[in-house]
């Protein structure tokens, strides 16, 4: 014979339970791998052209910090 589970004398244990939706933390995992991607993309781009981050000119102009 089924029995209801709202029936039964157990707790369920909060800890095991996920309370975010599996496809939020997918979302959210896709955002940061391209933003991961997207840093990566200009490290290279910056390395390649030669580009430093901190140069203190920006076009022959002196640039304060």
């Amino acid at each position: 014979m089924h029995r209801s589970p709202y029936g039964l004398p157990e707790q369920f244990d909060g800890a095991t339970i996920p309370l975010v939706r599996p496809y939020l933390i997918a979302h959210e995992r896709r955002q940061e791998r391209l933003h991961q991607q997207q840093r990566r993309l200009t490290l290279v781009l910056a390395a390649d052209f030669g580009n430093d981050r901190d140069m203190p000119n920006l076009h022959g102009v002196g640039v304060t910090r």
